[in-house]
């Protein structure tokens, strides 16, 4: 599980934006697991560069970021990261280290592992918003294609995987539906979702809730729940901690 033989505690903050989905299941497990850290949730009213160059002389374990803006901010801020935060361009935990902090985005290992576990060589078809950030988790999948606004755009987000992998975009419903039906799993990240791609065999692994509708037609759903509990134990395998999503209470 991880370290459990410090008697002091280490500070962990989670910041985030509105409301915070990430700070109640990380509290709760480390109550429950009796880890050696204090977890509290802090809403960034100042500079986020401030609050980051703070977490070594306050004595902080690190700090997770749940935004999406505030792990951009991160990434353009900090000096050294981790070879997925510098291909995404995000960072969503900050560890500070006495050469300065480093900063990780644990989201496409957390894909990686879903995809390992539940539908490790399927071949997929990516349905709504593209997010570049999470190309690497998508490497244990034999092919991707995706529902794209644009080719150029489809094309792009394709180029940051293998060449083996890629495959093709469709922007229009005729070409979706048709790439749908050659597809094991869609990957739903958001938006409409027509329900004519929907084939009784596929699975879906949603990272946005799916529709009423298109649950019942879904062979299989891996619910955001889900990829969220993977999230969250990648973000605390850095500090020393590894526990399974299984842990993680959403």
């Amino acid at each position: 599980m991880g370290p459990r033989g410090h008697t002091a505690l280490r500070p962990l903050v989670v910041l985030y934006r509105g409301k915070s989905q990430w700070y109640p299941p990380l509290l709760t497990v480390v109550l429950q697991l009796e880890l050696p850290l204090f977890v509290y949730a802090h809403e960034p009213r100042g500079p986020l560069e401030a609050a980051l160059e703070g977490l070594l002389p306050l004595g902080l374990g690190g700090a997770v970021l749940e935004d999406p803006a505030l792990q951009a901010r991160a990434a353009a801020h900090l000096a050294h990261l981790e070879p997925e935060a510098a291909q995404a361009r995000r960072v969503d935990l900050v560890v500070p280290e006495p050469t300065g902090s480093r900063g990780f985005y644990q989201g496409p290992i957390a894909l990686a592992r879903l995809i390992g576990r539940y539908a490790l060589g399927d071949k997929a078809l990516w349905v709504g918003p593209l997010s570049p950030e999470l190309a690497l988790g998508l490497r244990g999948l034999s092919a991707v294609s995706v529902v794209g606004p644009s080719f150029p755009e489809g094309e792009a987000f394709l180029q940051q995987l293998p060449s083996p992998q890629r495959g093709v975009v469709a922007v229009s419903e005729p070409q979706a539906q048709a790439v749908a039906r050659q597809a094991d799993l869609l990957i739903y990240a958001g938006g409409p979702l027509p329900l004519g791609l929907i084939q009784p065999y596929h699975r879906v692994l949603a990272l946005r809730p799916l529709s009423p509708e298109a649950l019942l037609r879904v062979g299989e759903c891996f619910p955001p729940e889900l990829w969220q509990r993977f999230w969250l134990s990648a973000l605390l395998e850095p500090l020393g901690y590894t526990l399974p999503p299984e842990a993680f209470v959403l």
